[in-house]
């Protein structure tokens, strides 16, 4: 895990969203202590997850987040045993697509 700190930006930006701290710090713990090889990994632990390909041709990795309140948009490298946090959403704000410009 690369950091924390879009989850805490995200969470603490409003006070609604500040109750579901735990729900983010929880998944946080689980995908750092994860070993995942591949995608079908990735879900086995963490059910709600799925892939899509963004508007430059990158794949991102979305986590259903607050029992599909959040999404957590990030880059698994597999390889490398990285995840990179590139966005935080609600779920208006993923209905929106906005984040494909990311990938």
């Amino acid at each position: 895990m690369i950091s924390r700190r879009k989850l805490k930006e995200f969470y603490e930006a409003k006070p609604e969203r500040q109750r579901h701290a735990k729900v983010f710090n929880d998944w946080f713990r689980i995908a750092r202590k994860a070993y995942w090889r591949n995608f079908q990994d990735t879900r086995a632990t963490l059910r709600q997850t799925d892939t899509a390909l963004g508007d430059t041709g990158r794949t991102a990795t979305i986590f259903d987040v607050g029992g599909n309140k959040y999404r957590v948009i990030a880059h698994v490298d597999y390889v490398r045993q990285t995840v990179k946090i590139e966005a935080v959403l609600d779920h208006r704000e993923y209905d929106r697509n906005l984040w494909k410009k990311l990938f």
